[in-house]
């Protein structure tokens, strides 16, 4: 049987044409129905990016307006009308007022808009919610985002504050003491002193609250065996803390954990005290002293370690002052356990201890703006004790004066509000 070659490859053409034709075909077919469904999803991809935008926008309007009701309740002019704080509302609501309260749609450019509702969670925390619109609110062809975040602020010790000196325990006032809350009431009228336990008032020692007369040490000037939900608007928390340990590394005025002497070092060891005096001065600015671990202390008194306590000592000429004001203070002094302020000084801010203050004034020094002592673990109460073993003392020629300028120190602090870490998120809805 002979094999037959073929060599003729007429026609071969006429198929492979064909068969490419009907691959060019689909191909067209596909890029036909591409141009027709890629417009549409490039405009809903658009749509949906200027609505979370618009969202975004939302939120940082509501956090400018909340700001700006921070700013304005420190000066003479009335809180704007866009200031939203909840807290201050008739009832004290939880929800801020038009247009914060998620019922108007504000038109932002012309891209779309946005509503936003803001909520009171806490005493300086605030959920904001904000949905963005594009094109519009309405029609059937839109796109909605939705964003939640809380926001939040350090406390208004000057504002929150109800009193010049403030001890949740016992506190003894004695010698030449001067306790004065009448000489600033912008923050409002404020007792001379307040304590959760007992007070114990002897020698000449002087009170005096913002009770509409000059007459001192009346009942009205002072408050005692109060209630210890009274200084809940008072306390730092664990954020607070955080943000001023911030504050106080830059400054350079951190003493804790890897920061023996205020500054950054890998030796000496933090030993969790430290001594201020005419050799070792302590500038303006916020200053933290922080427990030997670096961590807040615990709540409950079965928790605590009090050999991790930090320990603070102020006397002699201890602050570096400026060329105008020597040996003055400018700032926030917080104290993560106790402090002993003695000698002939002047502090221009706020005196935070978490747990004991004592102070031994002489001289003409004083502390102009307010002082809170915490007792978180010395909270001895006469109804409990055999003896009185007040936790706070003020004694010889101390001098607090309540200053709510010098309380706030904006200077050194920020009043607006912040976004809190983790909590940002966007939502189906």
């Amino acid at each position: 049987m002979r094999e037959t070659i073929w060599k003729n490859e007429r026609g071969l053409a006429l198929p492979m044409a064909v068969l490419l034709l009907l691959v060019l075909t689909s191909l067209m077919l596909a890029f036909v129905s591409l141009a027709q469904t890629e417009p549409m999803i490039a405009a809903n991809h658009l749509m949906a990016t200027q609505a979370r935008a618009q969202a975004e926008a939302g939120f940082e309007r509501a956090v400018w307006a909340l700001s700006q009701g921070a700013i304005a309740q420190d000066q003479a002019a009335p809180i704007p009308a866009y200031a939203i704080d909840p807290a201050s509302l008739p009832g004290n609501g939880s929800v801020a007022p038009n247009p914060y309260d998620g019922s108007f749609y504000l038109i932002s450019g012309v891209t779309g808009g946005f509503e936003v509702t803001v909520t009171r969670t806490g005493l300086n925390d605030r959920l904001v919610a904000a949905i963005g619109y594009a094109p519009g609110n309405t029609g059937p062809t839109r796109s909605r985002r939705r964003i939640e975040a809380t926001v939040e602020r350090l406390p208004d010790m000057a504002l929150n504050a109800p009193c010049a000196l403030c001890v949740k325990g016992d506190v003894a006032i004695g010698g030449n003491s001067a306790i004065d809350s009448t000489l600033d009431t912008s923050c409002g009228n404020k007792l001379g002193v307040l304590s959760v336990g007992d007070l114990v008032r002897s020698g000449s020692a002087s009170i005096k609250g913002a009770d509409g007369n000059t007459t001192a040490n009346q009942s009205t000037d002072y408050q005692q065996n109060a209630s210890p939900g009274v200084f809940d608007s008072i306390t730092l928390n664990a954020t607070d803390f955080k943000t001023l340990r911030k504050l106080a590394k830059k400054n350079g005025t951190y003493w804790g954990p890897g920061y023996p002497d205020g500054t950054a070092a890998s030796s000496p060891a933090w030993t969790g005290s430290v001594d201020f005096n005419s050799s070792h001065q302590l500038k303006n600015g916020i200053v933290f002293i922080d427990t030997v671990s670096g961590q807040d202390i615990p709540t409950v008194v079965a928790d605590q370690n009090p050999s991790d306590f930090g320990t603070a000592v102020i006397h002699g000429n201890p602050f570096i002052g400026d060329s105008a004001s020597p040996n003055l203070f400018k700032g926030w002094i917080i104290v993560n356990g106790s402090l002993a302020i003695s000698g002939n000084m002047k502090i221009n801010g706020l005196v935070y201890t978490v747990n004991d203050l004592t102070y031994n004034g002489t001289g003409t020094g004083e502390i102009n703006g307010l002082a809170v002592s915490q007792n978180i673990r010395d909270v001895t109460a006469s109804a409990i004790s055999t003896s009185f073993d007040p936790d706070s003392t003020t004694t010889g020629n101390s001098r607090v004066k309540f200053n709510c300028t010098y309380t706030r120190r904006w200077d050194f602090l920020p009043r607006g509000f912040s976004l809190k870490p983790g909590t940002y998120r966007e939502i189906s809805d």
